[in-house]
C-alpha cells in the first residue's frame, strides 16, 4: 500500500476517542498521563483542523511512554502528512525492536520495506527513553468504558472538532436568519420587474445554513461554490467568516485576508476563530508576529481557542 494512502487510512480509522479515554483513565492514577491526556486533546484538535506539522511535533513525547501501539501508528501517520515518507521512516526506525515488530505495525513494516537487519543498529532518534510496553495481540488495546467514565471524559473527534465550534455559533446564525425573514418577505412583495436582473447577472444569495452544514461535513469545495453569491443583509460577518474558513481549508487564504476581516468587523463574534487562523498562518510562515496574535487569542477567556493558543505558546 502507498505510504500516503496508509497514513490517510490510519488518520480516518484510528479510534481517537478510545485513545483519549485510555489516557484519561491512566491519568487518574498517574500524573504524567494526566498531562499527556490534556496534550493529546490538543493534538487531536490540531489534527482535525489540518495542522499536521504541529500535531506531529507534539506527539513525540507521548511516543516515549508506555502506550498502546495505536499511538505509534498515529505518530507515523502524522509524520508522513507533515514531513513525508523519509521523515516517517526515520521515526519508525527510532522505535525499539519491540515496537517495530508489534503485530499492529505490520502494514507500516511492509510500507517501509523494513529489513530486520535494522534491529541491530543503534536508534537514530531517541524517542523511547525506556522499553515501551504494548498490549498483547489477543487483547484489544483500548478497554471499554462504563457510563461514569464517559461522563467525565471529554474528547474531540475527526467529525466533532469543527462541529463543536460551529454549534457555538448556531444561535448567532439563527438570530441572523430570523432578522432577515422580514426582509425576505418584504423583497418577495416587491414588483417582479424591480428584481429582474440583466442576462448573465447572478441573483444568488449565500445560503448560510447550507454552507454551515457543508463545512461540518468537510465538503469545502461545495461550500466554496455556494459562497460565490452575495451575503444577505445582516449576514455579512458570518458569510465573510465562512469564506475565510473555506479558503483556509482549500489553501487559498492569505494572512492579509484575516487581518482585513478583523479590520472590517472588529466586534465580530468570529474574531477568536479568525485570529487563531491568522496566528497559525503566521507561525507556518515563520512570522514572529504569530506570538502576539496567539497571545491575544489566549486572553479571550471563554472562547474555544483560548486554551489551545496558550498551549501552542508554551511550546
Amino acid at each position: 500500500m502507498d505510504i500516503r494512502t496508509l497514513a490517510e487510512r490510519e488518520l480516518s480509522e484510528l479510534p481517537l476517542i478510545d485513545m483519549t479515554e485510555w489516557l484519561a483513565r491512566k491519568g487518574e492514577h498517574d500524573p504524567s498521563f494526566r498531562l499527556v491526556a490534556s496534550e493529546f486533546e490538543v493534538i487531536t484538535t490540531l489534527l482535525d483542523h489540518g495542522y499536521y506539522e504541529e500535531a506531529s511535533e507534539r506527539i513525540v513525547p507521548l511516543l516515549g511512554m508506555k502506550v498502546p501501539a495505536a499511538f505509534h501508528r498515529l505518530g507515523l501517520a502524522l509524520e508522513v502528512k507533515a514531513n513525508g515518507k523519509k521523515a516517517a521512516k526515520r521515526r519508525f526506525r527510532s522505535f525499539s525492536s519491540v515496537v517495530i515488530q508489534h503485530a499492529d505495525l505490520a502494514e507500516w513494516r511492509r510500507a517501509f520495506k523494513f529489513d530486520k537487519k535494522w534491529l541491530g543498529l543503534p536508534l537514530v532518534v531517541g524517542l523511547a527513553a525506556t522499553a515501551l510496553m504494548f498490549w498483547p495481540d489477543a487483547e484489544p488495546p483500548i478497554a471499554p468504558l462504563n457510563e461514569a467514565d464517559q461522563v467525565v471524559v471529554e474528547t474531540v473527534t475527526e467529525e466533532e472538532a469543527l462541529a463543536e465550534r460551529l454549534e457555538e455559533l448556531e444561535a448567532e446564525v439563527a438570530r441572523l436568519e430570523e432578522e432577515n425573514e422580514k426582509l425576505q418577505d418584504s423583497d418577495e412583495q416587491k414588483p417582479e420587474e424591480s428584481t429582474e436582473e440583466a442576462p448573465g447577472t447572478s441573483t444568488d444569495v449565500v445560503p448560510l445554513t447550507e454552507v454551515e452544514a457543508l463545512v461540518q461535513d468537510k465538503q469545502y469545495e461545495e461550500a466554496d461554490r455556494l459562497l460565490k453569491g452575495e451575503a444577505k443583509a445582516g449576514q455579512e460577518q458570518a458569510v465573510g467568516f465562512y469564506r475565510l474558513l473555506v479558503d483556509n481549508k482549500l489553501g487559498k487564504a492569505e494572512i492579509s485576508d484575516y487581518a482585513n476581516y478583523i479590520e472590517s468587523y472588529p466586534e465580530s463574534g468570529y474574531k477568536a476563530d479568525v485570529l487563531w487562523m491568522k496566528g497559525i498562518a503566521e507561525k507556518k510562515a515563520n512570522d514572529p508576529t504569530y506570538r502576539e496574535t496567539l497571545t491575544t487569542v489566549s486572553q479571550m477567556e471563554g472562547t474555544y481557542w483560548a486554551p489551545i493558543a496558550k498551549s501552542v505558546l508554551e511550546e
